[in-house]
């Protein structure tokens, strides 16, 4: 009797449907315990997402700050009236919305100045009179040296350059250390019901800089485990103040806005005008990030230096939104990105800012998460009951046939619908649960 009992235990530990209950138990456990499955899954979407027929905006140029600029202008950071001579340069030629991307937190003063103002000082009124002589010495030197104030100056005539600035995020305890300045306020929305990611602290531009600007944007990026960057938060909340991203701001301001220029669809988008870009419930967008054709970059990146001295024409930004940030090496972070190994800030901000103007985000269906469990417990139900049910030829086809259409439908879903639907997940039970 108990050598019987015996047997039918060990047969059962060795029947077919219970080794495909523990394959799939063990799917579970990998999928919950690593990030195995993730990493694939989020290889298969930079794969799929990039396969797009989506094409870049021809309204958006980049101006690099790169090697070559750093080579004849000098070490960076560079005085800031060479960035007030490109922006003067950018604004005679019309160009539609100027973003420069770098950060302008500190002023930059030379040291000479305030010896100047000190002597100004000291000397009697009538003898600082620009007119002639040392009042025409000293207000000459003041204007030259006071380089915050000349890229301010620019700024202020050009009407329409955008600057950025940062945020550390996390949710606050308490209340602020400081309020928004008035110039990130004048770029901000109100904010309370939690439509984006909270911040608790932040660097804005000095207040020259910052007044002189047609806005302030955020500059935060959002990386994933592996380092990648595949979201933009849309919005960053300061204590009730919600402040757009630079891609966000630079579409808005292309535009030609009214009074209500951004309009927030709590939970659901966020809206320019008639744009209306996807996002999930903390206003964050999946960009399209598009591939180069015929061998060109999908934007392409000018120097700075060529377009300072002339060798590339400023008209050949009129009517552009021109993106001025580095790219030379040592001079700010890259960060890999579905399709590329290494973008500079800049390069990132034109494919998001194109994907907002082409209102070609990427969505995750609400119903997606629920899709992707009932296919995986299809595929539990296959390696459980049915294939061994099957002879190994006609397992190998039907399991070939399953795998091919599931990454099909996720392939075909992100390339030609923009809908990222998780299928990496029961593909892998599927591919595991054969193998068994």
């Amino acid at each position: 009797m108990g050598s019987s009992s015996s047997a039918k235990r060990g047969k059962f530990w060795r029947t077919d449907w219970f080794v495909g209950v523990l394959v799939v138990l063990f799917v579970v456990i990998l999928n919950q315990a690593t990030d195995f499955i993730g990493t694939l899954e989020r290889r298969y979407y930079d794969f799929a997402s990039t396969s797009s027929g989506r094409q870049p905006s021809d309204r958006i140029a980049i101006i690099a700050i790169d090697d070559q600029s750093i080579g004849n202008i000098g070490r960076w950071p560079w005085p800031r009236d060479v960035h007030a001579e490109l922006i003067d340069k950018l604004a005679a030629a019309k160009a539609k919305t100027i973003v420069h991307t770098a950060f302008f937190f500190e002023p930059q003063t030379d040291r000479g100045l305030d010896w100047i103002r000190k002597i100004k000082q000291a000397l009697p009124p009538d003898a600082t009179q620009p007119a002639e002589g040392v009042g025409k010495l000293i207000a000459d030197a003041e204007l030259a040296l006071d380089t915050d104030g000349k890229l301010a100056a620019s700024m202020q005539r050009a009407g329409n350059v955008l600057t950025p600035s940062l945020f550390v995020l996390g949710e606050p305890q308490g209340k602020p250390d400081k309020p928004l300045p008035a110039a990130a306020t004048r770029s901000a929305l109100d904010e309370n019901q939690a439509f984006s990611i909270a911040s608790l602290s932040t660097q804005q531009p000095i207040d020259v800089i910052g007044n002189a600007a047609a806005g302030v944007g955020h500059l935060n990026q959002l990386n994933d485990v592996d380092g990648s960057v595949r979201v933009e938060p849309m919005l960053v909340n300061y204590y009730g103040k919600a402040l757009p991203s630079m891609a966000l701001l630079a579409a808005a301001k292309s535009l030609n806005p009214g009074p209500a220029d951004i309009k927030l669809n709590v939970g659901d988008s966020v809206q320019i005008g008639k744009l209306r870009v996807k996002t999930d419930d903390a206003a964050r967008m999946l960009p399209q990030f598009y591939k180069g054709r015929d061998g060109k970059p999908a934007f392409a990146i000018d120097s700075f230096y060529d377009v300072l001295s002339g060798k590339i024409p400023a008209a050949k930004y009129a009517d552009k939104i021109v993106l001025i940030g580095p790219t030379a090496a040592g001079v700010g972070n890259t960060f890999p990105a579905p399709g590329y190994a290494a973008l500079a800030p800049v390069e990132m901000m034109a494919h998001i800012t194109s994907s907002i103007l082409g209102e070609h985000f990427i969505v995750q269906p609400s119903w997606g998460v629920f899709a992707m469990l009932g296919v995986f417990l299809l595929v539990a139900a296959y390696i459980i009951a049915v294939l061994p049910r099957l002879s190994a030829g006609m397992a190998g086809a039907i399991t070939a046939a399953l795998f091919v259409a599931l990454l099909g439908i996720e392939f075909g879903l992100l390339a030609g619908a923009s809908t990222w639907l998780q299928l990496v997940f029961p593909a892998t039970l599927l591919l595991i649960g054969h193998r068994r």
